[in-house]
């Protein structure tokens, strides 16, 4: 339970069993990094795409190639103001545009659920299998000590659902309503499908484990506790805690244990702390110094993925030992009264024997003080000192993040929208922002709020004002710079201190060859084209395309030996991809097919193309006339 070596990255969860292809998934998060958003289409399309911090190590065209083949089939959801501002501006963050969604939750609390609903199909279509993900982490690339649950079933043909699945669905049903914005038609359908069909999935609980039940929260207006009624001992894991939910915890009168953060400790009432059993934080060992993680990766020691350190505590979970039992709740749910009143939030409840579930088999044995590497949680922990003089948050600058907070969910709730039409200088465009609905709170006075698409820099921050009917401009932005992610900056002069958060306004007026022009900014030149026609008929993973490339001689240029390539190794690629994997050549037809729309992509393409690829599409497309005319 819980081991310390026993890792595995959120990322890596996400790659379809043997055999099966991603049909489409939604998440749900807190917080959103858009790069790491934008590098779960690699983790569909690729078993061996990622370094040890979870980051994309495969070529940059195996990151287009999963992109464009699995980008519009992710939806996710996320806390509104919660979008992180990235380092540097991606063209392919177009892809996820129509994919992110904003969320609020209905009590006035935070949207902070962490899950994953990933639908596969088999190759043959005659199976579906549901894997849901149950996390304590964000879409980020933190690397936090957090929780991690896989469930896997396969789709059941039955008339009824599963009783214990009911709550599932229910939540999946919710996710469009907390929406600031309409979902897409598309979404709608697909959300609706996975209601119904999440329902008829017979998961399994994991070993060793003989039960489990899913808790929704904040969904509808219950707020009772998902705890059992009986109670011998509890031990709670949570970064955030607070007197109110330790409080109601105590009324079941059994002794508790808690692990937190030092510095959230510190802020619990002496009463609360005195009615703990004992108070625990992860020890200095579990939190290297700055610097210790790259001083290895610099060393070429510790580059193995369990040898990753891990920085702060992240992992939420509630354990209950009752009787021979024990119950296990994990998941997003802090041990806050936010948590559990106002919050949307979901835990997955495992109940299994207490000689192998409960408190003790969670902690295990301390190992012998001379043994470095840490075997249990019990090497991880150390009781919680409290030291005289705690060092005291700034409550001025908590009062303001939390106004942001708010005004974040009031900025996604009145519907921005980003209207964009060709402007006077040719090939920019001007984009004016305005929103649907009226703001229901102003912003607080002495305010500075900018802001700027994601694509330009800080140097095009502009002023919002709220009082006209056009919120914002901008003027002579390039085609490749449209975007629907914008950068909101909330300065307070007063405290010296600022937030920034992206939010997602959906652009109107894009312009139709606005992916057409992304895809030649990325394949620049013939050889790149060359490259990645190749890669997306390769079965196996990105590094089969570094592996290609380096059986070059140095005799002659690339594009020469490129192109010897390609004329040997197309026509068997495509037949094997015809009689094999049929949807690849719809890829490769779709990259084809934008190419050509304009001179400049045409000339990219390689010259003998037509006469080797024409016939083989031919017989898809014949294929898929047929399959068309049954359907309909």
């Amino acid at each position: 339970m819980l081991e310390p070596n026993s890792r595995r990255l959120l990322m890596e969860s996400l790659q379809p069993p043997d055999g099966y292809r991603l049909d489409w998934a939604v998440g749900t998060t807190y917080t959103l990094d858009l790069i790491a958003l934008l590098t779960a289409p690699v983790a569909f399309a690729f078993s061996d795409w990622q370094d040890r911090d979870g980051r994309p190590t495969c070529d940059p065209l195996a990151l287009l190639k999963a992109v464009r083949q699995y980008a519009r089939r992710v939806c996710i959801f996320c806390q509104a103001g919660k979008i992180q501002v990235p380092s540097t501006y991606q063209p392919l963050l177009a892809s996820l545009e129509d994919s992110v969604y904003e969320a609020c939750a209905p009590k006035g609390g935070s949207f902070h659920p962490k899950l994953w609903f990933l639908r596969f199909v088999s190759r043959e279509e005659d199976e579906v299998v549901y894997r849901v993900l149950c996390a304590s982490r964000n879409m980020t690339f933190d690397r936090s000590w957090d929780t991690l649950l896989c469930l896997e079933g396969t789709l059941k043909d039955r008339v009824n659902a599963f009783r214990r699945n009911h709550p599932l669905g229910a939540f999946v049903e919710a996710l469009p309503g907390m929406s600031g914005r309409s979902v897409s038609k598309t979404w709608l359908t697909r959300i609706r499908q996975l209601a119904h069909e999440i329902r008829r999935v017979d998961f399994e609980a994991p070993e060793p484990f003989q039960e489990l039940e899913f808790w929704p929260l904040g969904i509808d207006e219950s707020e009772r506790l998902p705890f059992p009624n009986r109670i011998d001992r509890m031990f709670v894991v949570s970064p955030f805690v607070d007197d109110g939910l330790l409080g109601d915890l105590h009324e079941w009168g059994a002794p508790m244990e808690l692990l937190s953060r030092a510095e959230r400790l510190a802020m619990l009432s002496r009463e609360t702390l005195a009615e703990l059993e004992k108070a625990w934080v992860l020890d200095d060992t579990a939190n290297p110094e700055p610097g210790d993680a790259e001083e290895e990766a610099e060393s070429g020691e510790g580059t193995e993925k369990d040898d990753i350190p891990l920085v702060g505590l992240h992992a939420k979970a509630f354990v209950v030992d009752e009787g021979w039992n024990a119950h296990v709740f994990t998941g997003s749910a802090n041990a806050t009264r936010a948590a559990f009143r106002r919050n949307v939030e979901f835990l997955v409840e495992l109940v299994g024997k207490k000689s192998q579930c409960g408190i003790a088999a969670m902690l295990g044995q301390a190992s012998e003080p001379t043994f470095k590497k840490a075997s249990s949680l019990a090497d991880l922990l150390q009781p919680y000192v409290a030291k005289e003089t705690e060092p005291s948050a700034d409550q001025e600058v908590e009062k303001f993040e939390r106004q942001v907070d708010e005004f974040a969910k009031q900025l996604s709730q009145a519907v921005p929208v980003a209207n964009c039409e060709p402007s006077s200088t040719e090939e920019t465009f001007l984009v004016a922002i305005f929103a649907k609905k009226k703001l229901k709170i102003e912003p607080s006075a002495d305010w500075n709020i900018r802001i700027r698409p994601a694509s330009l820099p800080d140097s095009h921050l502009c002023s919002l004002d709220f009082s006209a009917d056009v919120w914002a401009s901008f003027a002579a932005i390039s085609l490749l710079g449209l975007t629907s992610f914008f950068v909101i900056e909330i300065r307070s002069p007063q405290l010296k201190t600022a937030r920034r958060f992206v939010l997602n306004i959906p652009l109107t007026g894009v312009p139709e060859n606005r992916d057409e022009a992304i895809l030649r900014e990325l394949l620049s030149d013939r050889d790149r084209v060359l490259r990645f026609l190749i890669l997306l008929l390769l079965d196996s993973g990105a590094r089969d395309l570094g592996k290609i490339m380096q059986t070059q001689t140095g005799e002659g240029d690339s594009q020469g030996f490129m192109e010897s390539l390609f004329g040997a190794t197309l026509f068997e690629s495509l037949l094997k991809a015809l009689h094999r994997d049929p949807e690849r050549l719809e890829q490769v037809a779709e990259v084809i097919q934008d190419l050509r729309k304009t001179d400049e992509g045409q000339r990219l393409l390689p010259e003998d193309l037509q006469q080797i690829w024409e016939p083989i599409w031919a017989v898809r497309a014949e294929e898929l006339k047929r399959r068309n005319q049954r359907h309909d």
